[in-house]
């Protein structure tokens, strides 16, 4: 009963809240309720939403879009809208739903579509009610449930309930839930949740997963059978079914290991062989998004890439795994969560809980994790991959690994900036840049890519210091194992060097520091999964006619967080200035993001304070 009143006065606060602010709110969702009904291998799945739209903004949440497959039919769609008096004034119709492949960068061919149709009104509010279908008989998720269209709009009520025959056994985790309740009818079990959403949440900057921070469910089948029977008892039933999946797919023609076996002839170091049957993978292929088949999870063999020379992470993972078995070399696969934010790995769900392949290759005390859609050097761990759990699948040695995290060495990049005053306020700049981390992935794939255009615009938009009009950009191209890059141009900027009467003031070059909010505003916790590590030296030229009144003192910051340190001096007609800044990868409580702040606070505060005041000489 408690629970039942809580969730009514939240109701009606929010929609007194927002009669009072509906030009802050562009939409509302006022109910969300999923119906799953499960029996033996076929589920049925019916989810309903029901929007209030308040504004033209908000009619982008009157655009529907529905996935579907050749494994997940969608069917019975219903749509209407209903205005201010709870009327119904318009009726989707069929023809108003069309479908689509849902094409997406890199991919070749996809067995994924979506069905979309937009219905909209002409007077607000009004509210959009639609509904829809979906069935499986093959799958590895019962429902994996986020009641919310959008991190700032609230979600009044949402309503979870699952249908499954009593031996059937289910496996669920839930978050942020404000009501849970399982109950016996006849032969079925009956799970029911219930939550609601402020639409408190912000994507805020090096903010951990969102979707840890917003209401959801997952529920898991402990039994399944997706192409071949499978369990979600254990990690170690689910890596032998992931493994009894992949056998006999690293069959592999005869010409490719006749290509392999000249390539490598005189190579007696197994990790100089590994990375030469490596870069053959990078340079005879390509990667591609396949998700045919089992949904996705069953990779093409190592023969469909051989003909193709494509394949997505999954096809061309088992192409160089079978090249590397022809020759008697242990590897496997591995399977994680790969981007950023680093999510961590749910141990105490057994499920699928990976968007990408890698290859695990141990080589005598060392471990290799090659990533096959990567053009990334040999034994290169990218951000994509870096400082996560990898599920390493052996049978029922199945077992989680951690892939090493990047270093801050690894990370770092560095600026030589010659500038030179030119007219009253403008100076003219040549900067001599090298990257490490993220920055080198980016400028590594361009320098690869054959779109001059396209690339300059990248680097323009990405790599260019903020201020900066580019006069003329050089790229350096780097060897395929290189673990930098290099990009020389020269521009012009306004500021640093400023004139007023007699006097002038060199301000100093800041780092490209993200902008946090302040305490009062902060909302998540903070997680940087890698370093930032920069350097600079910047080298002033003083203009003719020109002394210095002051030198500013050498300074240092340390902290939990990171580091901070800044030393000038003047070298005939020039300052030069030497600084560097370390922020270190970490997790940090919002209980300690005031300390957090104050020591990015004070860096920023410090190089926008920074000046060196000249005089004209007296004659």
């Amino acid at each position: 009963m408690r629970n039942r009143l809580t969730l009514f006065c939240f109701i009606v606060t929010l929609l007194f809240q927002h009669t009072l602010f509906a030009q802050r709110l562009d939409a509302v969702l006022l109910n969300q309720k999923t119906s799953v009904a499960l029996k033996k291998n076929n589920l049925s799945r019916i989810s309903s939403y029901e929007i209030l739209i308040n504004n033209r903004h908000g009619e982008e949440y009157t655009e529907v879009t529905i996935p579907f497959s050749s494994l997940l039919k969608v069917t019975n769609i219903k749509a209407y809208i209903k205005d201010k008096n709870g009327e119904i004034v318009k009726k989707l119709k069929k023809s108003d739903i069309s479908e689509r492949s849902s094409f997406s960068s890199g991919t070749f061919y996809e067995d994924e579509f979506v069905k979309e149709f937009k219905l909209k009104h002409n007077v607000y509010p009004y509210t959009l009610f639609y509904e829809y279908e979906e069935s499986e008989d093959q799958f590895l998720y019962v429902a994996h449930w986020v009641p919310i269209l959008d991190l700032d709009i609230p979600t009044l009520n949402a309503e979870l309930e699952v249908l499954a025959e009593k031996d059937i056994e289910l496996t669920y985790k839930n978050s942020f839930v404000s009501s849970f309740s399982r109950d016996s009818i006849d032969d079925e079990y009956r799970y029911r949740w219930q939550t609601n959403y402020d639409g408190s949440i912000e994507n805020e900057v090096f903010a951990p997963p969102l979707l840890d921070h917003v209401p959801s469910v997952q529920v898991v089948p402990q039994k399944f059978k997706f192409e071949i029977k499978g369990s979600f008892d254990s990690w170690e039933t689910y890596g032998s079914w992931q493994d009894e999946l992949i056998a006999g797919l690293f069959e592999i023609p005869e010409n490719d290991v006749k290509t392999i076996e000249n390539l490598i002839n005189g190579i007696e170091d197994e990790k100089a062989v590994i990375k030469t049957i490596y870069q053959y993978v990078q340079n005879e292929t390509r990667y591609i998004n396949i998700s045919l088949e089992t949904g996705g999870l069953k990779p093409y063999p190592a023969s469909y890439v051989s003909q193709n020379h494509y394949g997505d992470c999954k096809a061309l993972s088992i192409y160089f795994m079978a090249l590397l078995k022809s020759f008697g070399i242990e590897c496997f696969y591995a399977k994680l969560a790969a981007g950023d934010p680093i999510k961590e790995v749910d141990h105490s769900l057994p499920s699928m809980q990976s968007n990408h392949i890698v290859v695990c290759v141990p080589v005598h005390n060392d471990t290799l994790w090659l990533d096959c859609t990567s053009d990334n050097p040999f034994e290169y761990i990218g951000t994509f991959i870096q400082n996560r759990e990898a599920f390493v699948i052996n049978g029922e040695k199945s077992h989680f690994s951690r892939i090493p995290a990047l270093t801050k060495e690894q990370v770092l990049c560095e600026r030589h900036v010659n500038l030179e005053h030119v007219t009253r306020n403008e100076c003219k700049t040549k900067f001599f840049n090298t990257y490490r981390g993220e920055d080198f992935e980016l400028l590594h794939n361009l320098i690869s890519s054959t779109n001059e255009n396209d690339n300059l615009e990248i680097v323009r938009e990405h790599l260019i210091a903020d201020g900066f009009e580019p006069i003329e950009i050089i790229n350096h191209r780097a060897k395929q194992d290189s673990l930098k890059a290099e990009l020389s141009y020269s521009a012009k900027s306004n500021g640093l060097y400023e004139k007023y009467g007699n006097d002038m003031i060199i301000r100093l070059l800041p780092f490209e520091i993200s902008s946090f909010d302040s305490p009062s505003k902060r909302v998540l916790p903070v997680q940087i999964d890698y370093p930032i590590y920069n350097k600079d030296e910047l080298n002033y030229k003083i203009p003719a006619g020109y002394i210095a009144n002051n030198i500013p003192e050498h300074k240092s910051i340390e902290s939990k967080y990171g580091s901070f340190s800044i030393q000038t001096e003047q070298v005939d007609d020039h300052f030069k200035i030497r600084k560097t800044f370390l922020l270190n990868s970490g997790k940090y409580p919002i209980s300690e993001y005031q300390a957090f702040y104050s020591f990015i606070n004070e860096i920023v505060e410090f190089e926008n304070k920074f000046y060196i005041t000249l005089s004209k000489k007296s004659l």
